[in-house]
């Protein structure tokens, strides 16, 4: 079993410096509960809500600027991983972003591809096509999706047939998603077998109020753990890997099995 966390929390807009304390603070006590991982918002570490470019732009953080490093060295100290979004520019480009940063440094990179008319996603730059976003750890495989992207079943199911045992979703889910946080979660972790870890906040910035509603949802779309709308909050749950690896579910041996992975037909789905 591992134990992973997801931490509920808000964030300001183009304030990195203040951002960075928080999620350091949260970081530092998912690792006093045994956490391995530990799951933030979408743009925990540069705000969301920016109303134009340029904004984003003076928001947003290099990947191997001092923020970044400040949280590589702190999970170097204490052992441990985590998923971090930001705004990311790199060169004349802007993303929406999230980390998977471990001891040793920046361990995976997600750039979210499906983008909304909402916040800095309309400003943002969408990425280069590339394969599912898996990344191996000491503690198994994370998948990592943003926010939007769980409304798109192919992302998840990608990253489960990637391998993914963990899919981590940093979002900033507005209370107009709150379906997002109470359906979707449930179905992608079900319908892939996998465990699901959304971190949503629960704060205010510009004209959006957030939903929380975060939570950590098992291979059988079981809410293992949920944060309330209001306030912070650090969720943590001990998760069994091979679970996500058994991609049967038997409810009666030799007579009632189902194997949705082995069962696919995915020469019948082209269209």
């Amino acid at each position: 079993m591992t134990r992973m966390a997801v931490a509920q929390i808000g964030a300001q807009a183009a304030r990195p410096a203040a951002n960075l304390v928080r999620v350091e603070s949260k970081i530092r006590q998912a690792a006093a509960a045994g956490a391995a991982l530990v799951v933030f918002p979408e743009c925990a570490l540069t705000g969301y809500m920016l109303g134009s470019r340029e904004e984003a732009e003076a928001a947003a953080l290099r990947a191997d600027g001092p923020e970044v490093a400040a949280l590589t060295a702190l999970c170097a100290e204490l052992g441990v991983h985590a998923v971090a979004g930001l705004l990311e520019r790199d060169g004349g480009m802007l993303y929406n972003t999230a980390l998977l940063i471990g001891p040793d440094g920046v361990a995976g990179r997600h750039r979210k591809r499906h983008l909304p008319h909402l916040g800095a996603d309309r400003f943002t730059d969408e990425p280069e096509p590339g394969g599912p976003s898996v990344f191996e750890t000491p503690f198994g495989a994370v998948g990592i999706e943003i926010c939007y992207e769980v409304r798109f079943p192919e992302v998840a199911r990608t990253l489960a047939l990637a391998g993914a045992d963990v899919i981590a979703v940093p979002t900033n889910w507005p209370v107009q998603s709150r379906n997002l946080a109470e359906q979707f979660t449930a179905v992608r972790a079900a319908e892939n077998l996998v465990y699901l870890l959304a971190a949503n906040r629960p704060d205010r910035e510009g004209d959006a109020d957030f939903v929380g509603l975060s939570r950590i949802v098992d291979p059988s779309g079981r809410v293992l753990v949920t944060a309330g709308e209001d306030g912070e909050d650090l969720l943590v749950a001990d998760i069994d890997v091979e679970r996500a690896r058994d991609k049967s579910i038997v409810f009666e041996e030799d007579t009632f099995v189902v194997r949705p992975f082995a069962d696919r037909r995915p020469e019948t789905y082209a269209l």
